[in-house]
């Protein structure tokens, strides 16, 4: 049996402005300032194939099994911790990440969870410097010529009347002269876009403005994205076309396909469904997005 034990931490622990960028930072989820981020590997595991779900959620039920917990935060986010990152080839590699120390914060309040029979880490021992370089782009596995003739194949489809919508991703490598920290990269994620979901598993870092799904207590929440315009920087410009993508009949028809799919997949799970007659323009630093929070 291992010890966890999860404590308050007194005072302001801002997630990414108080803690500096740390060596063994292993993984985040974090937005507006809350959130979790966790230091070090306690255990880890790499999977494959069509059962890759039930193999992770078998191995976790057993991790937790093994652990004496000491949690006096209470709520969620404390106690055992769990980050992964799901492909959805099921060929290629799934991890999944038990951090050794774990700090959360939510609405004010501060903790921290380790795994040890030690006593509680130091935040101080956890810093580092930051590094940065110049980043160079180059195309990734779709050269710039195959990904417009995929769009224009994806388009004669279409009018064909023999699909609906297509959805596309063409992928784009960054090389940086020297090492970046992925905590550098977070701060500049959470400076540039405060309303999205920051995360990084192993390597895995970003930012998301969409939310496949969060459930809490009984209540199931899936925000859904489809129909963009690109930003200009000009307020009132923005405003004009904000109001131009929310009367899209094109990016509309394109929104409602997105919110039936996830509506329609949640519906066995839950006793009732509220899907919103029309969506929200969500504003981000760079784009806009026909928006629908499912619940």
């Amino acid at each position: 049996m291992s010890q966890l034990i999860t404590t308050e931490l007194l005072g302001e622990h801002p997630l990414l402005s108080s803690i500096s960028t740390a060596e063994n930072l292993s993984t985040a989820w974090i937005r507006s300032g809350d959130g979790l981020i966790g230091f070090g590997v306690y255990k880890e595991l790499e999977i494959t194939g069509p059962e890759r779900f039930t193999l992770a959620r078998n191995w976790w039920d057993k991790e937790v099994a093994n652990f004496t917990i000491k949690n006096n935060v209470h709520g969620g986010g404390t106690g055992p911790i769990l980050f992964t990152s799901f492909a959805f080839d099921e060929s290629a590699p799934s991890k999944l990440i038990i951090p050794q120390i774990v700090i959360g914060q939510k609405n004010g309040k501060s903790w921290i969870t380790w795994i040890g029979d030690t006593a509680q880490p130091e935040i101080s021992q956890l810093k580092n410097s930051v590094v940065s370089g110049e980043i160079k782009w180059a195309d990734g596995s779709i050269s710039e010529d195959k990904w417009r003739n995929q769009v224009a194949a994806a388009i004669k489809y279409i009018n064909a009347g023999e699909l609906e919508k297509v959805v596309l991703a063409r992928d784009l490598t960054a090389t940086s002269t020297t090492a970046i920290d992925a905590r550098q990269l977070l701060k500049r994620l959470e400076i540039e876009y405060p309303s999205t979901w920051l995360f990084l598993v192993d390597g895995l870092v970003g930012a998301t403005p969409e939310l496949l799904v969060r459930l809490s207590k009984s209540l199931v929440t899936s925000r859904v994205l489809a129909g963009t315009i690109r930003k200009t920087g000009d307020e009132d410009r923005d405003l004009t076309l904000a109001a131009s993508l929310a009367k899209s009949s094109k990016d509309l028809e394109e929104h409602e396909y997105a919110v039936r799919s996830v509506a329609d997949a949640l519906a066995p799970f839950c006793s009732s469904t509220n899907v919103p007659d029309s969506p929200f323009v969500l504003h981000l630093s760079n784009v806009m997005h026909l928006a629908t929070d499912v619940t």
